[in-house]
Parts: C-alpha cells; sequence; structure tokens
C-alpha cells in the first residue's frame, strides 16, 4: 500500500459497487454513508473514512468494499494494528480479495513479520493481484526487498498480469482544476495555455515521503493525468515546448532538485500507461524547476500559470504543495 499512490489501490476497488448492487441492495442511508466515506478517502480524510465505513458495515456487514476500504483507511491511519483483522475479513469477499490480501502482506513487512508477509503476498496473487510495478515500488515493501523470495512474487505476479480475461472497466468521476491563459483579438483567439490536474489534500507525512522517491517519476495530482494542453509554441525553463497535448510528471533527481518532464499523450497512450504508472515512463521534455518555500502552506495542490505585471506573453510556471514551491519562467510564442 504504497502512501505516495493510496489512490493506486482505492481505484481498484473502488469501482466494483456495481458488482455488489447486484445482490442486496443496500439502503438509501447507505449508500450515502459509503459516497461520502469514499469521497473522505479521495481527500485524505482517513480518520473520517474510517469512521464512516464503520458504519457501513453495522448497516450491512456483507459490503466486501467497504470492508476493504475501512481498512485501507485504517491502514493509511497509520493504525496497522486495527487495520490487520480488518483486512483479513475483506479477503473474504472474492471481489476485493486480491488487494484485501496484499494489505495483509503490506501490514506484515511493516511489522518486520517477513515469513507472514510472503505468505500473504502469494495469496494475493494467488487471489488475481497481478500489479508487478507497483509491489516493486511499494514503500510497504521495503523490508522484503533484500529476500530472493521478493522477486519470485513480483515475477509471479507479472505472469498474472498476462493470463487472458483480466481486462475490467472502472467508471470514475473526480474533480478536476484548470489553469488556463487564453488570447483574444477581433478575429477570435489566437491561443491558449491549459494546465488541468487533480487537486491532492496537503498531508505531514508527504515530506518524508519526499525523500524516498529520489530516482522516480510520479504524477503530481489524483488519480489522471495533470495535464498540458497547449495551441502555442512555449519557452519553458528555457526549454522549447512545440504546441501540442502533454502528460507530466515530477522527478527528484538530487534531494531538492525537481524536474519537470512533458510526455506527448499520443506516445503515452500507445505504450498503454495508465497515471498510476507514471515510474514506467522514460525521456520527455525535461525542464529544470526552482525549488522554494511558498509564503504560506497550500493546504492543496495548486497549479497555475500567473502573467507577468502588463505583459501579453511572458509569465511563471507554480507548483504549490504544503510548503513546498516548484517554479519555471515560460514564455509563450504567439507570434509563432
Amino acid at each position: 500500500m504504497h502512501r505516495t499512490s493510496w489512490s493506486v489501490l482505492v481505484s481498484t476497488v473502488l469501482f466494483l459497487a456495481p458488482a455488489f448492487a447486484q445482490g442486496v441492495q443496500p439502503a438509501v442511508d447507505t449508500k450515502k454513508l459509503r459516497g461520502q466515506a469514499q469521497a473522505a478517502i479521495q481527500s485524505g480524510d482517513f480518520e473520517s473514512a474510517a469512521a464512516g465505513f464503520k458504519k457501513v458495515i453495522e448497516l450491512d456487514p456483507k459490503d466486501g468494499l467497504a470492508w476493504q476500504l475501512l481498512g485501507f483507511a485504517l491502514h493509511s491511519s497509520g493504525k496497522l494494528d486495527e487495520a490487520l483483522p480488518v483486512h483479513k475479513k475483506a479477503t473474504e469477499f472474492p471481489a476485493v480479495a486480491p488487494v484485501a490480501a496484499y494489505n495483509v502482506a503490506c501490514v506484515y513487512a511493516l511489522q518486520g513479520k517477513t515469513d507472514d508477509a510472503f505468505t500473504w503476498l502469494d495469496k494475493a496473487v494467488g487471489f488475481g493481484f497481478d500489479r508487478a510495478e507497483h509491489i516493486e515500488g511499494d514503500s510497504d515493501m521495503d523490508s522484503l526487498r533484500k529476500d530472493p523470495r521478493f522477486a519470485k512474487v513480483v515475477v509471479a505476479a507479472a505472469a498474472a498480469a498476462e493470463k487472458p480475461g483480466k481486462v475490467q472497466v472502472f467508471a470514475q468521476t473526480v474533480e478536476r482544476r484548470c489553469s488556463r491563459i487564453a488570447w483574444f483579438d477581433r478575429k477570435g483567439s489566437p491561443g491558449q495555455v491549459a494546465i488541468d490536474y487533480s487537486p491532492v489534500k496537503w498531508l505531514p507525512k508527504y515530506d518524508d515521503l519526499v525523500g524516498k522517491m529520489i530516482g522516480k517519476k510520479w504524477r503530481f495530482g489524483s488519480d489522471f493525468w495533470t495535464s498540458l494542453d497547449t495551441s502555442v509554441p512555449l519557452l519553458l525553463g528555457g526549454v522549447t515546448v512545440p504546441a501540442g497535448y502533454y502528460y507530466l510528471t515530477i522527478e527528484q533527481r538530487e534531494p531538492g532538485e525537481f524536474q519537470l518532464a512533458l510526455h506527448d499523450a499520443n506516445e503515452v497512450k500507445s505504450k498503454r500507461i495508465d497515471a498510476f504508472q507514471a515510474e514506467r515512463l522514460q525521456g520527455g521534455l525535461e525542464v529544470k524547476l526552482n525549488h522554494g518555500k511558498g509564503e504560506k502552506l497550500a493546504e492543496q495542490l495548486h497549479v497555475a500559470i500567473k502573467m507577468d505585471d502588463g505583459s501579453l506573453d511572458h509569465g511563471t510556471l507554480f507548483v504549490h504543495f504544503g510548503e513546498h514551491e516548484l517554479s519555471a519562467p515560460v514564455v509563450m510564442q504567439l507570434g509563432k
């Protein structure tokens, strides 16, 4: 259960609700409680999410999805001892058993119970957990990496992903924000630049995680890609960016040194890489970002392009999250 990508595991099961809806239909109040608890998870409020899912389970003890997400919320709150029996209970429900068993393994790995962790990793793969890249990149698994059994589990998960009939469909609705610069004249609009992203709530523990992400690309924002759509060429941090549509990632090469990478969206799609697999991306147009401390704490991720006073084509790209502020100068080349 990699804390920097917790939405990966939420998305695995969050949209399995229709499968449960085919059984006993929960009361309207239960649906409302579940929706509120799911919204709390998406915002990072795990305490409220746990309280909400406990109420859902009291009303409908056979709601496997609620058991799985209750365990996830407790786990994410650091309440591992309380989460463990809930994870195990969730494994009794086939639709969420793969993720629930994997989360059991995560708890045991964090507790230093190596043999138990591998036992449950094997169970997770047996249930159908096939996300080899996630296992490799999950910080919860750090205590297991030097054990020869770890590589075997990763290989087994990768092999499981190749089995036929593994495709699933997910329906997702998430909050998106947009920072947009547009120009207009009497003939219409000669250009626009827009950045779209899903906000993430700042949590103090992210400061500790920043140091562990050196050398890894990650999406910034939750769920779908943060994207740049520009109809005019840009000079971003001194790097020429042709007009186009890009998916964005950030990588910390050295402590305090951050690189923004712009990946051609069509190329990413052709490689069948989703945003939760951002670590798999290579290359892209790379822009060095200036790193500093913001004037005040940003309680949610905020991305924006701000124009220089009195300028039509000079501005700055800002990424503000917690106390961290990343920036790069940008020139919009309207004449081209």
